[in-house]
């Protein structure tokens, strides 16, 4: 808060809620007005603060002086002054009116009917409108509206939102005595996503924990690993390394030997295992990856008998209907699953062949498998459609599929491609192989030359490395003729090569805006002109993004006018390095909003960005969602199903209900309508004419632009821009300074991981 000076100490103040001024969604404080014109301030967890405008409130706190808005009384406790079973029967539980509420409360007084909800809650059914399904939401509503209450009342003195509160609540939603066992090791909260060690370790402090506790030891030990994989990619870690994050994390020096009995604890419990002498791994990753080696040795002993005798006669003959003649590399991979392997590995660059590569095994497999045998996945829904548009063969996201057959031992497939490898971490490409079948031919297609997947793990590279399986590699690039060298200057850059980027091409326009004699000013301007000249320019490379984008305005509308909304999503897509500053995503999504939605209907505001129908937007967080079909939709129905939606699906605003408070979003790969609750739309969506290069890997669009400063000079490096520039499959525009872009060409950053496999095998 601002600079305020307390007045008086422990006031209690009563009056009636007449006006929420403000409200904080992620932290629930609070600014509003009691009707006699009294400003209060406050955390407030227990409900919706606007369910109780018009009701008698009790708050303890102090009186204030506010700088700017003067005196008002923050609160630090507020109640509703009325029966507590009161307000839970007419605020917390749906569809029980006030003249019901009180007719129980009439009948009973309130610890009576405390007692009955607690030890005897059939005593309900005699009432008129009380049926079995009614009193269950009572029940379950009574339940968390009891446990939260006395949570929250606990949890709030300790500086957490209610967002976490109720994350805190849902997560050991089966633990009894949940307060008393916080009490007992507050570090079980380091399990909540949202609070880290560090926040639990605060509270241990104010709980008198011992510094040196076993507790306290062991969950930064867990933290520092877990936190170490997620943020570096890695899956396992040097006993040193991991002793450093834990002096850092714990304020502590030469404390060795109580980390090494925590560890070996740790080790005899196996919440984390050794790979090799001093290295660990948390033991998820471990058994993951041990999985994997595993997968893959056993298929190497087992063949398929041939598919074709006469394999040079079959592909001439192919020629015709694929459109394109292999390669000496493109059938060598087709003749390796000839000749029976179970398993491949398909790698390739940039417009080296992957997708027609790809259709040539799928066709001859389709000589001894059914058509329906046959299934391609790959981990976004945009990526999954392509896969399917390129080899004519069914597709799926990951995710649908494992959710499909969760409840089965295996897919039911014979045929499993997997494109876009590299985008698959650790934990998600066991999950795959733990559901195929020894009798299942597995495909994974992928370019080694891109970003490494999100999470821990390096299983392309290290199934690369270590020759887990056959490895059929294509280096020749195809070009359709002279004017097109997306796909050349791409891997140019790949090998760290500085491209002819300033020649005419069909598919790839470098647009120059870049300060000149950039160097010299940079050694004769003082500090504060070289700001103003590189924001100058900055703007204008913000100009020229806005010229370009407009192009694509007309293109756009008319894809969303014959309802091809999956074309208009990925027609053009603006890709940058990073989140903030004016050529970062936020700037330019505001930007580009302003330029391809000129909606006049009402549009809701989070913190971030004002959403407004037809806006393009993206999923960033994995979530369960009440989903409908489209045509559930349209037909107006009243049944919703539970999706799982994936960070970096694309959607389309379809709807904003005011009245319902919702956001309805299409996802036209999916053929999924999903409504997001207004509150929850600042953790869930952001808009998308612009993204990060990380959040459009495995992507493609058909016309694509970066821009290029050295205000992004930290992301420079050749992975980042060989990655964006492969996301056009038309044009790829690249706008901004010639010298930082040419840095970036150069600056050849290889993805050093340390993983469980390479341990186990180097």
């Amino acid at each position: 808060m601002n600079e305020k000076n307390t007045l008086e100490q422990s006031f209690k103040l009563t009056g009636i809620l007449k006006k929420v001024l403000y409200k904080n969604e992620e932290n629930k404080y609070i600014i509003a007005v009691l009707e006699n014109d009294q400003k209060i301030c406050g955390v407030y967890f227990d409900a919706q603060i606007e369910k109780i405008v018009g009701e008698e409130i009790v708050l303890e706190g102090n009186w204030i002086k506010h700088k700017t808005y003067g005196i008002q009384f923050e609160f630090t406790t507020l109640v509703v002054n009325e029966a507590e079973m009161f307000f839970f029967l007419t605020k917390i539980v749906k569809g029980i009116s006030k003249k019901f509420a009180k007719e129980l409360l009439i009948k009973y007084k309130e610890e009576e009917l405390i007692d009955i909800l607690d030890n005897n809650p059939n005593v309900l059914l005699k009432f008129k409108g009380i049926k079995e399904k009614k009193l269950q939401i009572i029940l379950t509503s009574w339940k968390k509206f009891k446990h939260l209450r006395l949570l929250g009342t606990f949890l709030s003195q300790y500086n957490i939102s209610s967002n976490l509160i109720n994350k805190i609540y849902a997560h050991f939603l089966e633990l009894d005595n949940l307060i008393e066992k916080i009490k007992e090791n507050p570090y079980i909260l380091v399990a909540v996503k949202g609070i880290g060690f560090k926040k639990a370790d605060e509270i241990a402090k104010l709980l008198g924990i011992d510094k040196k506790s076993d507790f306290r030891i062991k969950a930064c030990l867990l933290y520092s690993l877990k936190e170490h994989c997620d943020n570096n990619g890695n899956s396992s870690i040097s006993k040193d390394d991991l002793f450093k994050l834990l002096n850092t994390l714990l304020s502590f020096t030469n404390e060795e030997k109580l980390y090494e009995i925590s560890l070996l604890d740790m080790l005899a419990q196996e919440e984390i295992n050794q790979t090799i002498v001093n290295r660990y791994s948390p033991s998820m990753l471990y058994f993951a990856e041990k999985k994997i080696l595993s997968f893959f040795d056993m298929r190497k002993n087992y063949k398929n008998p041939k598919i074709i005798k006469a394999l040079d006669k079959y592909l001439e003959n192919k020629k015709t209907k694929l459109k394109f003649k292999l390669n000496k590399e493109q059938k060598q991979a087709v003749k390796l699953i000839n000749e029976g392997n179970k398993t491949l590995f398909l790698i390739g660059y940039a417009g080296t062949g992957k997708s027609t590569s790809s259709r040539a095994i799928l066709e001859l497999l389709e000589e001894v498998n059914s058509y329906d045998d046959i299934i391609t996945i790959a981990l976004s829904g945009i990526a999954s459609q392509r896969i399917a548009d390129t080899t004519g063969y069914k597709s799926a996201t990951i995710q649908s599929l494992l959710m499909k057959y969760k409840e089965d031992d295996f897919f039911p497939y014979k045929v499993l491609l997997l494109d876009e490898a590299s985008m698959v971490n650790s934990v998600m490409f066991y999950k795959i192989i733990s559901k195929i079948s020894n009798d299942c031919i597995f495909i994974i297609v992928g370019d080694d030359g891109q970003l490494p997947a999100i999470g821990a793990g390096n299983i392309l590279c290290d199934s690369i490395k270590f020759e887990l399986a056959p490895i059929c590699q294509l280096t020749e690039i195809h070009r359709q003729n002279n004017k097109q060298a997306l796909t050349t200057i791409a891997n140019e850059i790949r090998q760290g090569k500085i491209p002819k980027y300033d020649e005419e091409y069909e598919d790839f326009k470098f647009i120059s805006v870049s300060i000149p004699n950039h160097f010299s000013n940079k050694n004769t301007l003082n500090s504060y002109e070289y700001s103003n000249v590189r924001i100058d320019n900055t703007s204008n490379i913000l100009t020229n993004i806005l010229n370009i984008s407009a192009n694509y305005i007309r293109e756009y509308y008319n894809f969303i006018k014959n309802k091809n909304i999956s074309k208009a999503l990925t027609l053009y897509q603006v890709i940058t390095p990073m989140k903030a500053g004016i050529l970062g995503v936020i700037n330019i999504n505001i930007q580009l909003q302003k330029l391809f939605n000129t909606t006049k209907g009402k549009a809701y505001t989070t913190k971030l960005y004002e959403y407004k129908l037809t806006d393009k937007v993206i999923h960033i967080k994995n979530e369960n969602m009440k989903a409908q079909s489209m045509s559930m939709y349209k037909n107006a129905s009243t049944q919703f199903v539970e999706k799982r939606i994936f960070n970096g699906q694309l959607g389309f605003i379809i709807k904003l209900d005011f009245e319902a408070k919702k956001c309805i979003v299409l996802y036209p790969n999916d053929d999924l309508v999903v409504f997001y609750d207004f509150d929850s739309l600042n953790i869930l969506l952001n808009l998308a004419y612009c993204l990060t290069i990380h959040k459009t890997q495995g992507m493609e669009y058909e016309n694509a632009l970066i821009p290029m400063s050295f205000s992004h000079y930290i992301m420079h490096n050749t992975k980042l821009l060989y990655t964006a520039i492969t996301r056009a499959k038309k044009v790829c525009y690249i706008i901004g300074e010639e010298e930082a872009f040419k840095n970036a060409c150069t600056k050849i950053q290889s993805t050093k991981r340390e993983s469980v496999i390479n341990d186990l095998l180097k």
